[in-house]
């Protein structure tokens, strides 16, 4: 309880904490160690732990991290942290779909390929996670008639995580599906 109250009381302690921990310590061990096959697929999840945490963490938590709403009340801060999380996310992708193209030589795949993790990234991560931790939040209040408190959101949290690692899933397997058919029948679009 201390550290909600600390982040209460100094504004966007929270999104510091996200930036040092998810956006620098991780792609840094990430990038030095070598590893950037997992590197260019974590950055366009940053959109979706940026979304969950940002939606179960209303009012309170995570406000400024990746605000999604249209509603004219985006800080300045929550302007710059949404556009500097789908800066990178945008850098995953294009690091995915340019690699993809250079190793297999065919420009297409890495067409589909952007096209597909974009679709995810973007859209689906934007618009109906934040939707499915909403009605996931609703059915459990709901089933609970009142009665119960759900201390620290943490439904919404798991929510969240389990339809980012959905949506996740759905992108590989679209993207090995999509690749093995691209491979086989060497289309060629451009």
């Amino acid at each position: 309880m201390k550290f909600i109250n600390l982040c209460l009381s100094i504004p966007n302690l929270d999104t510091i904490f996200f930036y040092i921990i998810f956006v620098i310590t991780i792609p840094g061990i990430l990038f030095s160690s070598g590893d950037y096959e997992t590197l260019k697929f974590y950055l366009p999840a940053l959109v979706m732990a940026a979304v969950t945490l940002t939606e179960a963490g209303k009012p309170d938590l995570f406000v400024n991290l990746y605000p999604t709403d249209c509603s004219g009340n985006v800080t300045f801060s929550g302007f710059m942290s949404s556009n500097l999380i789908n800066g990178l996310a945008i850098v995953g992708i294009l690091i995915q779909s340019l690699s993809l193209a250079a190793a297999t030589s065919s420009i297409t795949l890495g067409l589909i390929s952007g096209l597909i993790m974009f679709a995810i990234t973007f859209p689906m991560a934007q618009q109906i996670l934040p939707y499915f931790i909403r009605e996931t939040d609703y059915t459990f209040r709901t089933l609970s008639s009142g009665n119960m408190n759900f201390p620290g959101n943490w439904h919404m949290y798991l929510s969240g995580i389990i339809f980012s690692i959905v949506l996740l899933m759905t992108e590989y397997i679209l993207l090995i599906a999509f690749t093995k058919y691209i491979l086989s029948t060497n289309i060629q679009l451009i």
